[in-house]
């Protein structure tokens, strides 16, 4: 064992310099103290850092004038904290993660707009979010056999996007996802449904929604592999499905349907070759929605839609037909009619006969009507 140090008198130099040690450690803490408090103070003044133990919060419903709070896709609870508190909805994202926490339905907050107040609690802007009320988008109903100009109007009366702009943007066939056979013409895929758009989509996107919608009821319905089964390409069924749709009410799509075959097939009716002869082709190269077209109209209008004077089918499809035509197209009823007249229009009462003469009394029945409605 060493004996140094063992003989130094209590009194002398070296007992004193452990003292002066643990006075220099107090003030280097001391000091340091001092900074970190002044920096978390500076840093916390500028919202570097949040407060020591403390969730910072707004109290009560919000303050008005309304301000719209864009939530991207995909942004995680935490970064729509984080915009919620940038645009001083609430006052941190600690409490506003606090509060979802609490609400179950907090995990179907979605992207979109959303009309919040300012100065909100963390539990208000929850509430209002979770809230559909709260999203802000322009909601509209394309009912099903709408023409592609008439779908054009409807979206741009509630979004502002001109009609030119969605044409041109229906014409990008690849960006807005229409089959290849479409030959980047959306007539026929624009599909009726009820949507709801937020105010910054483009037409693009818009009519990028509608044709997604087409291919989700075409998958429905299995088009592929139910166009084999009728024998015609899956572009012909949505022709006749606009047929059917534009002709016929829902109880009758499958004797539309059915009648439409039977005119295309010359087996069955050999001496018409091939004329489906109805008023909705006409009316759509006349861009009109007449009940009783004038036989002027019938025989006179010029085009290839007008199945008066060309036979098969037309170019295309003449409206948007919705899932129930598209089913009737692929499916439809078995029976030898070859005519059909729709008898009363009020009531929709169609009456179907592979007899011309039958059909003539029909047509008796509807030009009664006229006179019974002029």
């Amino acid at each position: 064992m060493s004996d140094l140090g063992l003989n130094l008198d209590p009194g002398s130099g070296p007992p004193h310099e452990p003292r002066r040690r643990v006075r220099s450690v107090v003030a280097v803490l001391a000091s340091l103290a001092v900074l970190i408090g002044v920096g978390l103070g500076v840093r916390a003044l500028l919202g570097l850092v949040p407060d020591l133990g403390r969730t910072s919060d707004y109290n009560g419903s919000g303050e008005d004038p309304p301000v719209d709070v864009q939530i991207e896709p995909g942004a995680t609870l935490a970064e729509m904290g984080q915009t919620l508190k940038t645009a001083d909805v609430v006052a941190s994202v600690d409490a506003w993660l606090d509060a979802a926490a609490k609400e179950p339905d907090s995990s179907t907050i979605g992207p979109g707009i959303y009309s919040m107040l300012t100065r909100m609690s963390a539990d208000s802007a929850v509430e209002r979010m979770v809230d559909p009320d709260s999203r802000v988008s322009d909601k509209l109903l394309l009912r099903e056999g709408l023409r592609m100009w008439e779908s054009f109007a409807q979206i741009s009366a509630v979004t502002g996007i001109s009609e030119k702009d969605l044409d041109k943007a229906s014409k990008q066939g690849a960006e807005i996802g229409l089959p290849d056979y479409a030959n980047n013409f959306a007539e026929g895929f624009l599909f009726p449904a009820t949507y709801e758009f937020d105010p910054d989509e483009t037409a693009t996107q818009i009519l990028t929604r509608l044709v997604t919608r087409w291919n989700q009821a075409a998958a429905a319905v299995d088009l592929t592999s139910g166009a084999k089964d009728v024998g015609l390409s899956e572009y012909e069924v949505m022709i006749v499905a606009s047929l059917v749709q534009a002709e016929g009410q829902p109880e009758d799509f499958a004797k539309v349907a059915r009648v439409i075959y039977n005119r295309l097939n010359p087996d069955t009716w050999a001496g018409t070759n091939g004329f489906l002869q109805m008023d909705a082709t006409v009316n759509y190269a006349l861009k009109a929605s007449e009940i009783n077209l004038s036989n002027a109209q019938l025989q006179g209008t010029d085009s290839p839609y007008n199945t008066y004077l060309h036979p098969g089918l037309p170019p295309t499809p003449i409206n948007s037909p919705g899932e129930a035509a598209m089913e009737a197209a692929l499916n439809p009823e078995d029976g030898p009619w070859l005519y059909y007249v729709t008898v009363n229009p009020d009531t929709g009462e169609t009456k179907f006969t592979d007899d011309y003469d039958e059909f003539l009394k029909f047509k008796d029945e509807l030009s009664a009507w006229h006179d019974q409605n002029p």
